[in-house]
C-alpha cells in the first residue's frame, strides 16, 4: 500500500512538473518573470514594410 502511494505521487509531480515547464516559456517571453525585474514593452516591434502592407490589406477593396 505504501509503495502504491509513492508511485501515484510521484506520477502526480512528474506530470505537474511537465505542466509547470510546458507553460512558463510564454511568461518568460513576455518578461513577467524575468529575473531583472523588468517590464517587456506592450505590442511587438514592427517594420515600416510590414506596417505599410497591414495598412494595405485595409483599403484593399475586392
Amino acid at each position: 500500500m505504501k509503495t502504491n502511494l509513492w508511485i501515484v505521487i510521484i506520477v502526480v509531480v512528474g506530470f505537474l512538473g511537465f505542466l509547470m515547464g510546458y507553460s512558463t516559456p510564454p511568461f518568460m517571453h513576455s518578461g513577467m518573470f524575468s529575473s531583472e525585474g523588468q517590464q517587456a514593452e506592450p505590442g511587438a516591434a514592427m517594420d515600416q514594410d510590414a506596417e505599410e502592407y497591414y495598412k494595405d490589406l485595409l483599403t484593399d477593396e475586392e
